[in-house]
């Protein structure tokens, strides 16, 4: 079944108001994700730090939890409220538009377990073949300095001392942002570019790019792109956003947990244990189970595709090349998205 907007809005307008949005998402959540980290920041030795020192403050071992409600705040304001409002006002039915249809079947969940298994060995191999390029020297050290502060942040929130904190760490870590991010990423910037270009598979490019570039790794860009990709192609085959979520739940939750095996109550993760490079060769392989694996998946999802970024075009559009601009009266009685 195809989508329909409902309140008059072209693709240029629905594009002005999301990332309006996102925008007011991110000065909002700049400010209100500090919060939880007032009660740790010694305010009388800020004017004597940089700004990338007054962030390395912040990243110390006590920190652990604040640091996990910082992202969670963070996720909130940058990705869930501005896919939701976006969808709000230029939808009749938000969560509907966003691909909140059912929840996948359980053959679904198996495939989607296995391609982001294997997409681990791909992943891993465009890794190591990453850090080969020959990037100008300035460039490198600038990647290198962005990505040990990454690093630091990521081995202060990756301590666990216990069960406890491994369970709040897939919820707040793994949980909430596949969810969060899959709303504005997929749910939002991706079914609105289908729609706009006419072209998904660019869309999905376009979506992946952006939704790598945003979490900043200079060593995870290419890993990111890949997955960013799946969980388009996944959201796309299915017009089901809990199918993509699903796949980036199962992502995270597969690094918390590595994090968590190798963590010692009271001591900073070693991340320098998890090796998240492989072979060439073993990319090859992980490129093949993945194609088989998005072919059985197409299989089984065949009679349930609802695939965004297909329009019905009704009887009395003004312009058929922009089905957003619709008489009131020709799609008012209809069922839309």
């Amino acid at each position: 079944m195809a989508h329909i907007a409902t309140k008059r809005f072209t693709y240029g307008a629905q594009m002005g108001i999301l990332l309006a949005f996102i925008g007011a998402g991110i000065i909002a959540g700049g400010i209100a994700s500090f919060i939880p980290l007032l009660s740790k920041i010694d305010f009388s030795q800020i004017k004597q730090l940089s700004s990338e020192g007054f962030m390395e403050s912040l990243f110390k071992p006590e920190n652990a939890n604040a640091l996990r409600m910082m992202q969670f705040i963070s996720t909130l304001f940058f990705f869930f409220l501005p896919a939701f409002l976006y969808a709000k006002i230029c939808h009749k039915k938000a969560f509907r538009h966003l691909g909140f249809i059912k929840a996948p079947k359980l053959d679904q969940l198996a495939i989607i377990f296995g391609i982001m298994f294997f997409a681990l060995f791909i992943v891993g191999a465009l890794s190591e073949i990453w850090h080969q390029v020959p990037f100008p020297a300035d460039w490198q050290a600038k990647f290198k300095a962005a990505e040990a502060m990454y690093m630091k942040q990521m081995q202060v929130m990756a301590r666990m001392n216990g069960v406890w904190d491994y369970i709040l760490s897939m919820f707040i870590v793994a949980l909430l942002p596949a969810i969060f991010e899959e709303m504005i990423f997929r749910g939002a910037i991706q079914n609105l570019l289908s729609r706009w270009i006419k072209a998904p598979v660019w869309a999905i490019v376009i979506t992946a790019i952006i939704f790598s570039a945003i979490h900043g790794s200079y060593d995870g860009f290419v890993p990111r792109f890949v997955l960013g990709f799946i969980l388009g192609w996944l959201f796309y085959r299915t017009g089901n956003i809990w199918v993509s979520i699903a796949a980036h739940f199962i992502n995270n939750g597969i690094g918390i947990s590595m994090l968590y095996y190798y963590s010692t109550p009271g001591k900073a993760t070693d991340l320098s244990k998890i090796d998240e490079r492989f072979p060439v060769w073993l990319g090859a392989v992980g490129i093949i189970a993945v194609i088989g694996l998005l072919y059985a998946f197409d299989k089984v999802s065949k009679k349930e595709i609802d695939r965004p970024g297909q329009e019905a075009l009704l009887p009395g559009y003004y312009n058929p090349n922009n089905p957003f601009i619709a008489e009131v009266d020709d799609i008012g009685n209809q069922n839309q998205a």
